[in-house]
């Protein structure tokens, strides 16, 4: 395709350095922007930094651009911005920055940033934090945590906090004081304790926390040395809301006393320093203990007063019992005085006639044993003689009865039978009966009343009618 003669042509430099010329020329001051700072791109070896920042709006990005921080100037900046915020420059930070705008043909469009507004990021994390403590609120979670029940001895405690904080060995110095009166059982659960990622780190705490809540009485939170930078942690509204609906008492000790974060509002009960937490849980201690030094003083007492009323009431008792026992017996001692002179005049007439009974009983024992026995004589004479007569008629009759069954016996004999024509067949010693029982080629014995005979059987015909 072929350009005119009227067609400029221009150079990717030429433009380049146009565009300079002109962002150089109307936009030749510093500009106070407002953004949220997507990445921050510090890096540490040379200093500089190179933020990526962006504006967003329901979740959709309107515009984004890069910037640049020198060395010195981020430098100055980072120290500011933390020593009034009391936390870093960080990623997802809304805030208020003066920037030049720059184009270089080379490196492109951005801002140069010189200065941040450190309390408009200020008052944005306050905005947020009354934000957040309204939602808390609303909600209805704000007094959870405050509303549990402490044990009256808290003794199984998961901390969470970092082995080598000085906070934390400040806490573990103090209860190792106290160990020998008071027995603490102590966990310690690692988490993070300031800046963006310790949200995270500390509610991955308190659930594995909550996994074994039955065993631990209650948590504490302990943060010591340092200052208050990155502290804002304890204004997010998740971690808020993870302590305060925490199903077990929360003590924080943080360790700082300015403004009280959200966490600290919260728990259960908030301590300055992990130093003072200690001291709670020991006081809980103690005032259990001189709780029962108070009961024993009391208890010692009352059972003095006890057994000194029970003394004086027993002495009492003592002397009614010995009088009324006094007078028993003399009652009783009179009764048997009267009993004794009633016995001794009374038993000669009873002696006498008591015998006089025991000897006609005799007589009468005498006279009835004699009559018995002629009653019982004459009843076995008289059985006798029915037994003498009975037995006779009973034999003469049994022998009646054998003399038929001989005749019986005599007329059914084999050899009478045998007289009379009839035979007893054999075959192999055995009697047949039915001319079923037989075969032909049996050897039949035939037995006469005088001798026998031998026999094959040829042919067998039974009787059909039978």
């Amino acid at each position: 395709m072929s350009s005119s003669k009227a067609t400029s042509v221009f150079t990717l430099l030429d433009i380049g350095r146009s565009l300079q010329r002109m962002i150089s020329t109307h936009y030749n001051k510093p500009y106070w922007i407002k953004t949220e700072i997507a990445k921050l791109n510090a890096y540490t070896k040379s200093g500089h930094c190179y933020p990526d920042l962006v504006e967003k709006q329901n979740g959709q990005v309107l515009a984004q651009m890069r910037a640049i921080i020198w060395s010195d100037t981020f430098k100055t900046i980072s120290k500011q911005f933390e020593d009034m915020t009391k936390k870093p420059i960080s990623e997802g930070m809304t805030v208020l920055l003066l920037a030049k705008v720059n184009y270089h043909p080379n490196y492109g469009f951005s801002l140069t940033i010189l200065d941040i507004d450190a309390s408009f990021t200020l008052g944005e994390m306050a905005k947020e934090k009354l934000e957040n403590l309204k939602r808390l609120k609303a909600e209805g979670i704000f007094d959870l945590n405050k509303s549990l029940t402490l044990p009256k001895v808290p003794q199984r405690l998961a901390v969470i906090s970092v082995n080598t904080s000085k906070g934390y060995q400040d806490f573990m110095n103090i209860i190792a004081k106290s160990h020998s009166q008071f027995n603490f059982k102590i966990e310690l659960f690692p988490a993070l304790l300031q800046g963006d990622k310790a949200i995270t780190s500390i509610a991955e705490a308190l659930e594995n926390i909550e996994n074994r809540r039955k065993e631990f009485d209650a948590v504490t939170i302990i943060r010591g040395g340092g200052g208050d930078v990155g502290l804002s942690c304890y204004d997010s509204f998740v971690l808020a809301s993870k302590v305060a609906r925490f199903p077990l008492p929360v003590v924080s000790g943080i360790g700082h006393s300015t403004n009280e974060t959200l966490v600290e509002m919260v728990t259960f009960t908030n301590k300055i320093t992990p130093t003072d937490v200690a001291y709670f849980f020991i006081k809980a201690f103690q005032d259990c203990l001189d709780e029962l030094h108070n009961l024993d003083t009391k208890f010692s007492s009352l059972v003095k007063l006890k057994l000194k009323e029970e003394q004086q009431e027993l002495k009492h008792i003592h002397h009614d019992f010995k009088t009324q026992v006094n007078a028993l017996l003399q009652n009783h001692n009179y009764q048997l005085k009267e009993q004794r002179q009633r016995i001794k005049s009374t038993m000669p007439s009873l002696i006498r006639s008591r015998f006089d009974y025991l000897q006609n009983a005799s007589q009468r024992l005498g006279w009835l044993t004699q009559q018995h026995f002629q009653n019982q004589r004459q009843d076995l004479l008289q059985l006798s003689k029915i037994l003498k007569k009975v037995g006779k008629s009973k034999i003469e009759h049994q022998h009646q009865h054998l003399s038929y069954l001989s005749s019986t016996l005599n007329l059914l004999s084999p050899e009478r039978l045998l007289k009379r024509g009839y035979t007893l067949n054999l075959v192999n010693d055995r009697i047949i009966k039915s001319a079923t029982e037989l075969k032909p080629g049996d050897r039949l014995k035939t037995v006469f009343s005088d001798g026998y005979a031998e026999s094959n059987v040829v042919k067998i015909e039974p009787d059909e009618e039978n």
